[in-house]
């Protein structure tokens, strides 16, 4: 059976849910079965069957007894041996071989009139909403592999911007301080295989690099310095490699105290391994936290928000698997858990950021969209607190799509959510605490079922408005904003509109519409079907339209001699009848006026069908 087929993720499934629970440590799964369980719906990627087996060879994080321990190892390696064979060699970095499209070319980045910031919904082929594409690297002319984790720096002695991203067997360097003309200055090779779990963060103008499932890495230090200069691609080797730990998932680090703290590793039982960095080539051992066990993530910071009992500590706020876990690392030498909050429908806590007052930490759950058949959800935690946390509701996207790493800059959220690509929502603190999405960039649009593929990570930190996204199969993709006004109720022509529409007016009877662009610009196609004077009427149409207009008149044809079900090859007679004007009021209202010969003319309302069923304004 192959475990990748359907069958065999159902059986993989099952196998989980059977052991996948400790009686003693409800929640921690171990790395197997969490693997596994998360890559149910990955059926392609051979990379993927690779890093079954490494995975199901790590000891299980919450195998506390030898007995359970040996039973849950004995059923790991039953499942694994299914995805054999394995390929663990490091790849040769090849800078030669760029992606292109099938006459040699690189893709082109075709962005709108005037540089207009998205706004007739796609950009270069990718749907987005106030997020234009600057500039694309694929991952082939990084040197291959698989994309995982993004960070920037600024090297505040030249101004210039960098572009930090890691990838299955190593990490690139880009200089983006130009972001249409990203330069790749080259690569850091991983520091003992190839596995798609990289982080990468930034402190003293120096990097820090981990990397999960290499049992001899450790954490690679690399002098950012040294890129000053380059203008072409270089192999770089590490300043210095820290290996008192071999493996580890994730590096946080609070630039404020010069302290990093390793997760998910092979010691402290997987939780806080605290480093001073504060001289970066030399980093030492400062403590240990596993009073909780293992973390998959964590922020940590220098405390000044409105818990009184803790200003000016160092806090850390650890996703741990199933739970927010708030620490006091003041004393490295004796941490201290302040408090430990779960939350309803506990799939898996994966990562989370403080709101800009350090009053709210949002996090996202990477396995509740798959395991609960749910749209995407942002948690929301009033940390207030620290003591007494309390979980305060939660954001429903209008996707469901998988969300992975999450940040926040100011008032906005920026979210790295697999196939969903790029979200970006403007957090409002009244009453409650709302999320409204204003912007969005697809990274990955041919993907649109519940996935492990697509957008990794985003770095919103830049101050020239300069977002990167890691992508898994797309390589680094540059970005800008535009986030002035989201609210305009007299609203520009663009992807918003695409979909469908229904009318009171009409019976119900419903409008589709699509807008896209070409090299020629944006267009507007709708079609639909209604009864006029009691016949049945199919009706269609397509224009281009400037950008930025909120009205546009269509001319339209009828169709006719086609049949609900009819051979492909019977082409419909056209009949060019008159025109049709939309004019957009709002994300879910329409008011569309129409003059057709024999017909008459008519105005009508329209409401966008997901807005009657009550939903909100789509993305």
């Amino acid at each position: 059976m192959n475990l990748f087929s359907y069958p065999g993720r159902a059986l993989i499934n099952l196998i989980i849910n059977l052991i996948g629970k400790d009686a003693d440590h409800s929640g921690n799964v171990n790395m197997a079965s969490r693997f596994l369980k998360k890559n149910l719906s990955v059926n392609t990627h051979p990379e993927y069957r690779n890093l079954a087996i490494m995975t199901c060879f790590k000891k299980p994080r919450w195998a506390l007894t030898t007995q359970k321990y040996l039973f849950q190892l004995a059923l790991a390696l039953v499942i694994c041996s299914f995805a054999i064979p394995v390929t663990l060699a490091v790849p040769v970095e090849d800078f030669s071989t760029p992606e292109h499209d099938d006459n040699g070319n690189p893709p082109p980045i075709n962005k709108g009139t005037d540089n207009a910031l998205c706004q007739s919904g796609v950009s270069s082929g990718f749907a987005c909403r106030n997020v234009e594409l600057m500039s694309r690297i694929p991952l082939l002319n990084m040197g291959g592999g698989t994309g995982a984790d993004s960070w920037g720096w600024k090297d505040e002695q030249t101004g210039r911007y960098y572009a930090l991203m890691t990838r299955s067997s190593g990490t690139s360097f880009i200089d983006v301080t130009d972001p249409a003309s990203p330069l790749l200055l080259g690569n850091l090779p991983s520091a003992g295989g190839v596995q798609p779990w990289r982080d990468v963060k930034v402190y003293a103008n120096h990097a820090f690099i981990v990397a999960d499932n290499i049992p001899t890495h450790g954490m690679q230090v690399f002098d950012l310095t040294r890129l000053r200069g380059v203008t072409s691609p270089q192999v770089f080797t590490a300043d210095t490699v820290f290996r008192r730990f071999g493996p580890a998932h994730n590096i946080a680090i609070n630039e404020d105290s010069g302290f990093a703290y390793i997760v998910g590793s092979n010691l402290c039982l997987g939780g806080l391994y605290i480093l001073d960095i504060r001289t970066p080539k030399a980093p030492s051992f400062a403590g240990c936290f596993s009073a909780d066990g293992y973390t998959h993530d964590v922020q940590c910071v220098t405390y000044s928000g409105p818990d009184s009992n803790h200003q000016g500590d160092e806090i850390c706020f650890a996703s741990n698997e199933d739970s927010l876990t708030i620490v006091d690392v003041s004393n490295k030498a004796a941490p201290v858990m302040l408090s430990k909050i779960p939350y309803p429908l506990i799939g898996y806590s994966h990562q989370g950021w403080l709101d800009q007052n350090q009053g709210m930490f949002f996090m996202g759950d990477e396995l509740d969209e798959l395991n609960f058949g749910m749209n995407t959800r942002t948690l929301m935690f009033d940390v207030s607190d620290l003591a007494n946390p309390v979980y305060a509701g939660a954001h429903q996207h209008g996707t469901s799509v998988i969300d992975h790493n999450l940040y926040v800059n100011g008032i906005y959220m920026y979210q790295a959510n697999y196939v969903g690509g790029l979200r970006i929502l403007r957090i409002d603190h009244g009453v409650t605490t709302t999320m409204t999405e204003v912007g969005y960039f697809d990274t990955e649009p041919d993907e649109n079922v519940v996935n492990f593929a697509g957008a990794w990570s985003v770095y919103p930190f830049f101050d020239n408005g300069t977002i990167l996204v890691s992508d898994l199969n797309n390589g680094l993709f540059v970005l800008q904003a535009s986030l002035a006004d989201d609210a305009a109720e007299s609203a520009p022509i663009n992807g918003r509109i695409s979909g469908l529409w229904t009318s009171g007016g009409l019976n119900d009877q419903g409008i589709t519409l699509y807008v896209d662009e070409n090299d020629a610009g944006p267009f507007i196609f709708f079609t639909w079907f209604l009864y006029l004077n009691g016949e049945p009427f199919w009706l269609a149409g397509n224009t281009s339209f400037e950008y930025g207009v909120d009205e546009v008149s269509i001319p339209t044809q009828r169709l006719s001699g086609l049949e609900f079900v009819t051979p492909a090859s019977v082409l419909a007679n056209r009949e060019n009848i008159g025109a049709l004007t939309i004019h957009v009021h709002g994300c879910n209202d329409l008011h569309i006026e129409y003059s057709f010969e024999a017909l008459g003319s008519r105005e009508l309302d329209f409401q966008r069908l997901a807005g009657v069923q009550g939903r909100g304004c789509l993305p």
